[in-house]
């Protein structure tokens, strides 16, 4: 790549900046009430979005021979001494906590805004890194405004300990997360079945939503890696030694398989045609899996162990991304969809179960009295 010392320095600032956004949306988790944990799942996803951008970031780093930057900047210093100071004031009030997450999402736009300047000249191979880094930045950014600004306008009043009356706060029903701001959403309904109209009314209240423009691509994440699953699983069960591992990865192929149904319905739910992107987590969890086979020995419970370690590390990525879209489904109201996707949480989280059980009965063991290679 031309011009490596500008190009070092683009990539180690931003390197910063996402150690900064992923720390701050940590903090700002911390900083809710028992009762906004819904928002946690956002938090979460966002800062581990940052975590992914940096660890790619530190990737290209390596190319050039050079350390990756590491630590955070002064502008994330700033960003969450922001948040510590209105937690002070404010009594980790919501929407001063969205401000502050928004006004750290305006800092990264602006830091990969002045990346991608062209008098840095960056190569086109970095540049497109760099814009697809921006994207879910830019993404990220209109997801909290969108949130701040339903904070900010919710309508009604509370009444508080001195018979005063202020302003009614979203609340986020237990670990669900179901958001129910007062004046804006109804009532959860006590069947599903029985009141579809309630439903629909949800989904078309929220459905141009920033929100929902991030359950969406996050449909989308899904589907691509579950169909990446599809073709993976049988190439694992394949490569396995046990007979027990063989079995496992070819039962959860006929699961996998199954997901991939139930997200194309959902997506005819949404009235959606079914879309996907690439899923850079599951993206290089695959790649993880393909690496394990050709630096282990056919036949060996080693090649077992490191099996197992990439179908959990699928597994668990996918146990939180579920878990966390069921969050939102309720959220939007689509408690149809939360329902399908609580079918596939169990299911993953049952072939994760397997997979210890496997490693702990025998492939640990196995390996650990296997002789050491050359």
């Amino acid at each position: 790549m031309e011009n490596t010392e500008k190009a070092l320095d683009v990539i180690n600032d931003l390197i910063k900046v996402n150690n900064d956004r992923a720390a701050g949306f940590e903090k700002a988790g911390k900083d809710l009430k028992e009762d906004e944990n819904g928002l946690i799942t956002v938090f979460n996803k966002l800062s581990e979005e940052s975590r992914e951008n940096v660890a790619e970031l530190t990737g290209l780093a390596q190319q050039f021979g050079e350390e990756a930057a590491e630590g955070t900047s002064t502008t994330g210093d700033l960003h969450r001494a922001w948040i510590d100071v209105k937690s002070v004031f404010t009594g980790n009030d919501l929407t001063a906590i969205l401000n502050e997450c928004e006004r750290g999402e305006d800092a990264a736009k602006a830091a990969y805004k002045n990346a991608l300047d062209p008098e840095n000249e960056l190569s086109p191979e970095l540049e497109q890194v760099l814009f697809t880094q921006q994207r879910g930045i830019v993404e990220g950014h209109d997801l909290i405004k969108s949130l701040r600004d339903q904070a900010e306008d919710i309508n009604g009043y509370d009444v508080n300990e001195n018979d005063e009356k202020v302003a009614a706060e979203p609340s986020y029903e237990g670990a669900a997360g179901e958001y129910q701001a007062q004046g804006v959403f109804a009532s959860e309904p006590e069947t599903i079945i029985s009141d579809n109209e309630w439903d629909d009314e949800q989904a078309n209240s929220t459905g141009n939503s920033k929100l929902m423009e991030f359950f969406i691509n996050e449909l989308k994440d899904l589907l691509w890696a579950e169909n990446e699953l599809v073709e993976t699983l049988p190439k694992m069960a394949e490569a396995a030694t046990s007979a027990e591992l063989k079995s496992a990865f070819e039962q959860h192929l006929t699961e996998t398989e199954e997901h991939v149904a139930r997200l194309e319905q959902i997506f005819g739910i949404l009235g959606l045609e079914p879309d996907s992107r690439k899923c850079e987590a599951m993206a290089g969890i695959v790649d993880e899996g393909d690496e394990i086979i050709s630096a282990t020995e056919e036949g060996t419970a080693e090649r077992d162990v490191g099996l197992i370690f990439a179908g959990q590390k699928a597994e668990h990525y996918e146990i939180a991304s579920y878990g966390g879209m069921i969050s939102l489904a309720k959220t939007l109201g689509y408690y149809e969809i939360a329902e399908l996707l609580v079918l596939t949480l169990d299911e993953e989280k049952t072939a994760d179960a397997l997979l210890t059980e496997i490693a702990e009965s025998q492939a640990n063991v196995a390996a650990s009295n296997e002789p050491a290679g050359d």
